[in-house]
């Protein structure tokens, strides 16, 4: 088939058809970068909260599940104080010392606390039974070392722990022992 106007040998596209293809083409691929641009921002933005997302309601489950077996806390500026029993404070604090009762009546005593330990932040768990006479020097475990900041605070009668995240994202979560 011959367009009109054309020879048959002078077969191709026009200047006008060759210009609205590569414009076409040109847009697709806006439009491509645009989006992948998008995703990068999303998924940039994701992790930047994955503290938020993650992390920081593991910590809620676990933090209010042992405080909650409690049956009294008090907040120490460090972990120092807190073995010590000096320095209590009612807020800016880094460790919780917590007193659970046995059914015997005796109690056994723990201590969450923020703090720096081989370069690293880190909240650790702390924990003395009624036949210790003396706190242990290591933690139990580690609860956690995602956290840039852990603040314990009871100044509104109800025990506040706000959690600072890596990226300088913070929340706050209350409760009190039983």
């Amino acid at each position: 088939m011959t367009l009109p106007g054309k020879k048959p040998s002078e077969r191709g596209f026009t200047l006008l058809e060759m210009t609205m293809a590569l414009v076409l083409s040109m847009g697709i691929a806006f439009v491509i970068i645009g989006l992948l641009q998008q995703q990068v921002s999303f998924s940039r933005a994701l992790a930047d909260f994955r503290f938020l997302r993650d992390e920081a309601p593991q910590l809620n489950t676990l933090l209010a599940n042992i405080v909650n077996k409690a049956d009294n806390y008090r907040i120490h500026n460090n972990l120092s104080d807190a073995k010590n029993l000096t320095g209590a404070v009612r807020s800016n604090g880094r460790a919780i010392r917590l007193r659970f009762r046995n059914p015997d009546g005796t109690y056994d005593q723990a201590i969450i606390s923020f703090e720096l330990r081989s370069g690293e932040k880190q909240l650790n768990f702390y924990y003395k039974d009624k036949n210790w006479n003396s706190w242990p020097n290591n933690p139990r475990w580690t609860i956690s070392s995602e956290p840039s900041g852990v603040d314990f605070d009871n100044t509104t009668g109800i025990l506040l722990v706000t959690l600072t995240g890596p990226k300088g994202d913070e929340i706050t979560y209350a409760g009190n022992p039983e």
